[in-house]
């Protein structure tokens, strides 16, 4: 069995805010011919930077999220503006969110954060040689502590559950498949 496309019947836009739209779709199965809503969050792309010190330590920020409601332990990242190169946009969250710059950066991976919901993609950034360059510019819903983490802590850390945000993992994923021997 092939699956395929669904003919979209209908969209309606069912709320604007500032990072993203809510939508109801209708869409009709391929398979049943049944018209079924769907609700879609359309948002602009995403970027995370799994970003190293020169003494190979994990640049990481802890902050409240207000959907958990807890405080989480996380890679540097936030949305790309419309129009904004993804490198570009990789350099600017590290720095205002660490106050960190980068030697360099290279793009190491990509995910659908949830492809049965959202319409963007996030995109993860290598940033190494990464140096003290002022302080944080945090955005007045942030509060944003710094928090350097050796390498050899992180896997420890992810598996007792201290990263538990599920693109951060990934993007710590795509490091060790851009860092592993080939």
């Amino acid at each position: 069995m092939s699956v395929d496309p669904w003919a979209t019947l209908s969209d309606e836009r069912l709320l604007k805010y500032k990072v993203f739209d809510v939508r109801k779709t209708t869409r009709r199965s391929p398979r049943t011919g049944e018209d079924i809503g769907f609700f879609v969050i359309d948002t602009l792309d995403w970027v995370n930077v799994v970003a190293f010190t020169p003494e190979h330590e994990l640049l990481m920020i802890r902050q409240y999220r207000h959907g958990s409601r807890d405080v989480t332990l996380e890679i540097p990242g936030g949305v790309v503006h419309e129009g904004e190169d993804l490198a570009l946009a990789a350099m600017r969250e590290l720095r205002e969110e660490t106050g960190y710059r980068a030697e360099r950066v290279v793009r190491i991976g990509s995910v659908s954060p949830n492809p049965a919901l959202f319409t963007n993609a996030c995109a993860t950034y290598l940033a190494e040689g990464c140096q003290p360059d002022g302080e944080l510019i945090q955005d007045p819903g942030e509060d944003i502590e710094v928090v350097r983490v050796p390498w050899v802590e992180v896997e420890r850390m992810v598996g007792r559950g201290e990263i538990s945000h599920a693109l951060v993992v990934a993007g710590l994923y795509f490091y060790r498949l851009h860092a592993a021997p080939r």
